[in-house]
């Protein structure tokens, strides 16, 4: 038995073949946002995507010149671009919080004491505890991933950047999209407007009371309040990009509104190998020199050049034994 349930888009009158998990999706003919009781959705947004498959060639070169310095990557195959269409909701709010608790401190107090001759001075260490009643208010976008458990690449490193450009959303046009980027695949979202909304007040409460924690050593009472101002369902174009390099498979993810790259891994070769293997023999050597000749004069300066050499090595044959690097 087929679990796709069958739609008709009350937008197009489109027919549509829908997942049973998915919670809002995209008619195809339209691209109308449709909620899971077939209503439509309107406050739909997307973050425009300015790039085309060269651009996202001379981006890869780019990424893999800097920061393959000193690997010696040479002949790199693209294999696979896939630019694809994230979900996230966005859940705007006004926030406020009161919260009462107490800091504890040790304050250091001098004092003179007795007279004459005998005068001295005392240092005393003194634990203070300040009342603290603060409030925070203010205006959130709190983004939230669109999908549960995603395993797609770069997807939970997205949400942080999208928080910074959801001012540079506009409001979602099929036929521009269809005219301009026709290839980009939609991700419907499995988290439902009413979970959206949820999950917003639970990050809110709990990022607040995290901050009255920090400005507290123990706090007595945090009361918080939200006034929900919108919630956007919002897409973000993401190119996904697989490279081969001597028969190893490496990942990218690039945000098509800017061009940043959002996570990216980078082979880790032979070259860089040796490079790293010298650094952490030429700094046990060095700090075997220096132990040497002061040594005997200053005890301290073998403890130190062993710290410091078991520091420089330690992230060094890191460095040399790891598979990929991962850049983000």
């Amino acid at each position: 038995m087929s679990l796709v349930k069958e739609y008709q888009c009350p937008h197009c009158n489109a027919p549509l073949d829908i997942n049973p998990e998915d919670a809002i999706f995209n008619c195809e003919s339209c691209g109308q946002a449709i909620l899971a009781d077939g209503s439509e959705f309107d406050d739909h947004y997307i973050l425009r995507n300015t790039l085309n498959r060269t651009q996202i060639h001379d981006i890869v070169k780019g990424f893999i010149k800097k920061k393959g310095f000193m690997r010696g990557i040479r002949g790199y195959k693209i294999t696979n671009i896939t630019p694809t269409l994230m979900p996230f909701w966005v859940v705007t709010s006004d926030a406020y919080t009161h919260y009462v608790g107490y800091l504890r401190y040790t304050e250091t107090k001098t004092r003179t004491v007795g007279s004459g001759k005998n005068t001295r001075t005392v240092t005393e260490h003194v634990t203070v505890y300040r009342p603290i009643d603060q409030e925070i208010r203010e205006k959130r976008a709190d983004v939230l991933l669109g999908r549960r458990g995603s395993s797609i690449y770069g997807y939970n490193q997205v949400k942080n950047i999208v928080r910074s450009e959801f001012s540079n959303a506009v409001p979602f046009n099929h036929d521009q999209l269809v005219a301009t980027d026709k290839e980009f695949e939609y991700l419907s979202s499995e988290i439902t407007l009413d979970a959206a909304n949820q999950l917003g007040k639970t990050v809110v409460f709990d990022d607040h009371r995290s901050r009255a924690e920090r400005a507290c050593t123990k706090v007595f009472d945090c009361a918080t309040q939200i006034t929900f101002s919108g919630t956007y369902f919002l897409h973000a174009p993401v190119w996904q990009v697989e490279y081969e390099f001597k028969d190893e498979t490496y990942r990218m993810a690039i945000l098509g509104s800017s061009g940043r790259i959002i996570i990216g891994e980078i082979p880790v070769t032979t070259t860089y190998r040796m490079i790293f293997l010298t650094l952490t023999f030429l700094t046990l050597g060095v700090a075997g020199v220096v132990s040497y000749f002061f040594g005997q004069t200053e005890v301290y300066v073998p403890i130190i050049a062993g710290v410091v050499a078991a520091v420089i090595g330690f992230f060094t044959l890191k460095n040399t034994f790891k598979p990929k690097s991962v850049v983000d």
